[in-house]
């Protein structure tokens, strides 16, 4: 399978704009500087038409910016991330917007079942700092606001249901800086007319404690999530983030790609187009479930995508394995439950699986926590078809209960 194939937080950077001139023009000067470095990515086309072999020209060009991200949970279980500065370039439509701008934002809600409801809010975003004010709307018109002075309170609005509001408090945070990197080319083209493309798009997910006593156990996590590189020799700055000495962020990142990228260059008769990101799914007190999504193109009717499933304890940095968790992968009473689940995935009957159901495994998934209980995932072509895509089932705490080893006990919590 394809594992591989995708700091200032939110308050910090609250605090140093409402307080801090000096830095709030340190982040005009880097917007300046991305803005430049976005320019130059448009790409440029020369045609000949006086020559049989029409020629493109594209200079290979790469963009580095960072991103906060902040997540919030309330009492209730209800999950909010909000994301500043996380836009992905496009290369395709000139039009888009190709730069990160600090003055729009994404945000995400989930109330604690995932399937009420798992909206983005986008469009029409608003970080004004002089008034100290949030807001972003979603496509059905819903809208969330806050404040930059109280960003753990936030007010929904829907307009689906007569504009009524609801008051969010969150009473768990998590904050982390993300360090994205692009790199795109184009070859030239061959005597058909046509070309290939290379791009790679990765980050880099640190997590920031609010308290320094917690840094060892982040920083274990934070490691071993960014498992292809190695972060062991950059050092935190006051702010916590990464102190980027000499580029030494844009090295690991190129580093990484070379091997990619000199492949591509030597036979570069396909495209090579990934994808790497990083996010956190929940968390509560005791853990944190984080996915790395991959997306990795060669060429042909489709790529293959991959999200994989990382459970950590927040008070030891301990990676908590699917092998590790359960008891007995063969329990007869757990295989059932299991299988009963399988086939009541959109009516699914044992032919749609690949592997008789008797064979299939839990060992063989990665697994998330939730507000409602342990989801274990097996990504695509394990047990399904392409088409089918990932196939994902829940246990509820009491129903996994009775399998999980004694010394995991207190995620159930």
């Amino acid at each position: 399978m394809i594992k591989n194939i995708l700091t200032l937080s939110i308050i910090l950077l609250i605090i140093s704009c409402s307080n801090n001139n000096n830095q709030t023009n340190t982040n005009a000067i880097k917007t300046q500087t991305n803005e430049t470095k976005t320019n130059e990515l448009i790409q440029t086309e020369e045609s000949n038409n006086n020559d049989t072999k029409n020629d493109s020209y594209y200079t290979s060009k790469n963009i580095e910016w960072i991103s906060h991200h902040y997540y919030m949970k309330n009492d209730e279980g209800d999950f909010f991330s909000v994301y500043l500065n996380d836009r992905w370039p496009d290369y395709i439509n000139s039009d888009s917007e190709l730069i990160p701008n600090y003055e729009k934002i994404k945000a995400a809600f989930n109330y604690k079942n995932l399937n009420d409801v798992n909206q983005f809010y986008d469009k029409n975003s608003i970080l004004d700092i002089t008034n100290n004010k949030i807001y972003a709307e979603a496509e059905n018109g819903d809208s969330i606001e806050s404040t930059y002075s109280n960003i753990s309170s936030f007010k929904m609005t829907s307009k689906s249901l007569n504009s009524s509001s609801k008051e969010i408090n969150t009473s768990l945070s998590l904050k982390a800086t993300v360090y994205n990197y692009v790199y795109s080319d184009v070859s030239e083209t061959n005597e058909y007319g046509s070309a290939s493309t290379f791009s790679y798009k990765d980050t880099i997910f640190l997590l920031i404690p609010d308290d320094t006593n917690k840094l060892e156990v982040y920083d274990k996590i934070s490691f071993d999530i960014n498992e292809d590189f190695n972060l062991n020799n950059i050092k935190r700055n006051e702010n916590l983030e990464f102190e980027d000495k000499k580029g030494s962020i844009s090295k690991l990142f190129e580093n990484y790609m070379n091997d990619f990228y000199n492949e591509w260059l030597t036979n570069s008769v396909g495209s090579y187009e990934s994808s790497k990101s990083i996010n956190i799914t929940y968390f509560n007190d005791k853990t944190i479930s984080i996915r790395r999504t991959s997306t990795l193109y060669l060429g042909g009717a489709h790529g293959v995508y991959n999200n994989y499933n990382l459970v950590y304890s927040l008070e030891t940095g301990e990676k908590i394995e699917v092998t590790n968790l359960i008891k007995d992968f063969d329990d007869g009473e757990l295989k059932s439950i299991m299988v009963s689940k399988l086939l009541s995935i959109d009516n699914r009957t044992e032919e749609d699986y690949l592997v008789p159901l008797d064979e299939i495994t839990l060992a063989d998934t990665s697994f998330y926590i939730y507000d409602d209980g342990m989801h274990f995932v097996w990504p695509i072509y394990s047990i399904t078809a392409y088409v089918l895509g990932e196939t994902e089932i829940v246990f509820d705490f009491e129903e996994i209960k009775p399998f999980i080893k004694d010394e995991y006990s207190y995620i159930l919590k």
